[in-house]
């Protein structure tokens, strides 16, 4: 495949671009038939749905979307990749699929980011305790939310807390079970550090270096070069729709 055409105007994508060549290339202004990259702040839905000229899109942390749009996005039949640095794809396809008893998971971080510090905390749930989960209960508060989730026969528990100022923020995920499974996420040091524990010993994954920009790209093109429709919206659209987004 020739190197794919990428418009952006976020300078980390434009950087990963520089880095991924010759897979992909810089596009210009007015050049069809391109990658995109829309800035998830704000109605990204709205954007992402008006765009035609595109061969796929990469949406860049995507603040919570209402079930509303969710449902309009099902439509789309272009290859759209999901960049949420809190839930990387590629770590997550490195987290083994075990059975676990009960997930715990556990995160904190400023006012601002609350709701989407939620919904990624909510989407390692989902990942730990191997599908869609189902809301038992939800109390929330002006500085903390908890969740009593189940996914089978799974327990799961997802607490948010405010904590910090300007520093970023963190999240802490477990799997119980025959294999303890645990993922440590800092935004401040830009880690995600996987350990795993069972009868053979504990095991550390080596860390990711790759910037969270070049996985996205790299995905996309991959995805439009296999001709697949990747799930990422679906995965998205579950976790808005435990955090009850209007």
């Amino acid at each position: 495949m020739s190197a794919l055409p990428v418009w952006t105007d976020l300078a980390a994508y434009r950087a990963a671009v520089a880095e991924l060549a010759p897979l992909v290339r810089l596009a210009d202004a007015d050049e069809t038939g391109v990658l995109r990259v829309v800035d998830g702040r704000g109605a990204w839905w709205d954007r992402l749905e008006r765009l035609t000229d595109t061969l796929g899109v990469v949406v860049d942390e995507p603040q919570p979307a209402p079930a509303a749009a969710h449902e309009r996005l099902r439509a789309l039949a272009l290859p759209v990749v999901v960049a949420r640095r809190r839930l990387r794809a590629d770590v997550v396809d490195a987290v083994a699929s075990v059975p676990a008893a009960h997930v715990v998971v556990d995160a904190w971080g400023s006012a601002s980011e609350a709701a989407v510090i939620l919904r990624d905390a909510v989407g390692w749930a989902r990942v730990l305790a191997g599908g869609p989960l189902d809301v038992l209960a939800h109390a929330a508060t002006p500085t903390a939310d908890t969740l009593a989730l189940v996914q089978g026969s799974v327990g799961v528990s997802v607490t948010r807390a405010l904590g910090g100022s300007a520093v970023g923020d963190a999240l802490t995920a477990i799997a119980l079970g025959p294999r303890r499974v645990e993922v440590r996420l800092d935004s401040a040091a830009a880690t995600i550090h996987v350990e795993t524990d069972d009868a053979e010993g504990r095991r550390i994954a080596p860390p990711r270096r790759e910037a969270a920009e070049r996985v996205a790209l790299r995905r996309l093109r991959d995805a439009i070069g296999a001709g697949v429709r990747l799930d990422d919206l679906d995965a998205l659209a579950h976790d808005d729709e435990i955090l009850g987004v209007e």
